[in-house]
């Protein structure tokens, strides 16, 4: 009949021996150190788990993707900030007009108020005249005044000229001016050019 052995451990030195089931228990001499120790079974060698091989990939793939992230998101801000720049550089000069800032009136400029052109017919006749007010805004006369319109149609074409003249226009004085319009078309009017003599 066969005899189990079991497998002890020294007390004293840890070396490994093996014994008898029949004496488990039993004290006994060690064969590495001679010292006396109890046979008890030798406690199960430490294995190292298995490493988590899965979760350390899934892990770094998820760091990765976060770095990614986060860096693609600090590239985007600094690219929209330097753009917004960019953006803050050039819109003054972008136009040469600064549309909350009506044009200035050329005919300001050369002492003249206009009031807007009106098409009167003449009371009693068939003729109609381009009518509106010109005002002398100077401290002086002025000679040989010459207003000059372009004439439009319903659909805001050009279709005829009219003009008409006054010799003297004191100095912040009103000229209530009539251009003679011929042409049975025309709907608008709108002063191009004031002139006068030197």
């Amino acid at each position: 009949m066969s005899t189990k052995n079991l497998s002890g451990e020294c007390e004293h030195c840890g070396g490994r021996f093996e014994f008898p089931a029949a004496a488990a228990g039993v004290t006994g001499e060690c064969p590495h150190c001679r010292q006396q120790t109890e046979c008890l079974l030798a406690s199960p060698p430490d294995e190292k788990a298995p490493a988590p091989t899965t979760a350390v990939i899934y892990t770094v793939v998820a760091v990765v993707i976060l770095v990614g992230g986060l860096l693609g998101a600090f590239l985007a801000l600094n690219r929209a900030q330097r753009l917004v720049a960019q953006q803050q550089v050039t819109r003054p000069s972008a136009g040469v007009v600064n549309p909350s800032r009506p044009a200035a009136d050329p005919f300001a400029q050369i002492g003249f108020r206009v009031s807007p052109v009106t098409l009167e017919p003449a009371s009693g006749t068939s003729p109609v005249y381009a009518q509106g007010t010109l005002v002398n805004t100077t401290n002086r006369q002025r000679l040989g005044v010459k207003v000059e319109l372009d004439l439009f149609d319903t659909r805001g074409q050009w279709v005829a000229h009219a003009s008409d003249y006054e010799s003297v226009i004191e100095l912040n004085a009103a000229w209530k001016f009539r251009a003679l319009v011929v042409e049975p078309k025309a709907a608008a009017a709108k002063i191009t050019a004031i002139t006068e003599s030197k």
